[in-house]
């Protein structure tokens, strides 16, 4: 039986028993429907995976012993951070979800000339804890002990140039070339800019070619901001990731449903 895995934010020690939060707790007894007998891995984001055996498990009280410590190798050696206008809600999940499962390490929210969705005072805070919980869910899916760094909202226009020990890449519809014409061999960072529904103007992606990101395409057809996310970091891992030949160990299964 696959063991679940389920997130706590507080410190985990072999042979300590953990008393699960109201909400993981609420989430494993009534919608995961874990019980004592159930195989549970417990992870708080710091690379390492701590299996446990249920020691208390009811609707009003859930404990768990961990009884292991295990290096969790979900990392890839490729550092991709993405930098997404924020789009609608369910477009905006998704592309999180998704490219967290691709191995992103970094995600950049910002707010273009065609973000369809304002935030201003607390509307924008309010999206940090949700998206930060999409975060945690896809975590908890594919393995991952080590949290993808979620940024602050800002502005397109307030990003910095690409540093020196990375590669920067926009997506542009006029662009002929693609990530395989990039020259790249070996790349350790990568950085993509994918605007939201619309793309990016003309005008903020010269601007960010200006601070040293590369016009690329990701094929022929015209990708939902959602769709392009995720095949931008997809792209970049099996390029130079984890899911290149070089680097490949086996074959990947999907989840089940």
């Amino acid at each position: 039986m696959r063991a679940t895995r389920l997130y706590v934010n507080q410190k985990l020690a072999v042979n300590e028993e953990v008393r699960l939060d109201d909400k993981t707790r609420h989430h494993a007894t009534a919608v995961l429907r874990i019980n004592k007998h159930s195989p549970l891995v417990l992870f708080n984001g710091d690379g390492y995976d701590y299996p446990g055996q249920p020691a208390t498990f009811h609707r009003k009280s859930a404990t768990v012993l961990i009884t292991d410590r295990i290096r969790a190798k979900k990392e890839s050696m490729l550092e991709t951070h993405l930098v997404l206008g924020v789009s609608k809600s369910s477009h905006m999940d998704y592309a999180v979800q998704k490219t967290v499962e691709a191995g992103v390490t970094e995600i950049h929210p910002v707010i273009t000339e065609r973000t369809v969705t304002r935030f201003s005072g607390k509307s924008g805070v309010n999206r940090q804890p949700h998206w930060q919980n999409v975060i945690i869910s896809a975590c908890e899916q594919c393995g991952r002990a080590t949290l993808p760094i979620l940024h602050q909202i800002r502005d397109l226009s307030d990003m910095s140039p690409v540093s020196e020990d990375a590669r920067g890449f926009v997506l542009d519809i006029q662009s002929s070339r693609t990530l395989a014409q990039s020259g790249c061999e070996t790349l350790k960072k990568a950085w993509f800019v994918i605007g939201p529904e619309g793309g990016l103007t003309r005008c903020e992606t010269n601007q960010v070619m200006e601070r040293g990101f590369e016009a690329i395409t990701l094929g022929p057809r015209t990708l939902r901001t959602e769709t392009a996310a995720l095949a931008a970091i997809l792209g970049a891992q099996m390029l130079w990731g984890d899911l290149s030949m070089q680097h490949s160990h086996g074959p990947g299964y999907p989840a089940p449903p």
